[in-house]
């Protein structure tokens, strides 16, 4: 159960930081089609909107790797069941985010 958790949040923190690099900071755009025609999630409208909406879910779920590795060497199995109840709801509300807009 500590590596699932972990390694789930380790994953999202990659994928949304990840993403976020690529088109804020690298300025990667070409495997996105940004603008009004895009047919995908509402965050496709922009480049800076798109990088934002990875910025902040990658923050937060940074918060919850902090989280679940103080609960982690902390070795309570209660707090380490609620952070991956608590990560997996982040990430089903993850999901349901990319559905707004599509």
């Amino acid at each position: 159960m500590n590596l699932g958790t972990l390694g789930l949040n380790f994953f999202m923190v990659l994928l949304n930081l990840g993403q976020w690099f690529l088109v804020e900071v690298i300025n990667w755009t070409e495997l996105y089609s940004f603008g009004e025609q895009a047919t995908g999630p509402y965050f496709y409208k922009s480049a800076a909107l798109f990088a934002m909406v990875h910025l902040y879910w990658g923050l937060l779920f940074l918060a919850m790797l902090i989280l679940s590795i103080s609960t982690v060497l902390f070795k309570k199995k209660i707090l380490i069941r609620i952070a991956l109840l608590l990560n997996l709801l982040f990430v089903a509300a993850y999901i349901y985010h990319g559905t707004i807009g599509g």
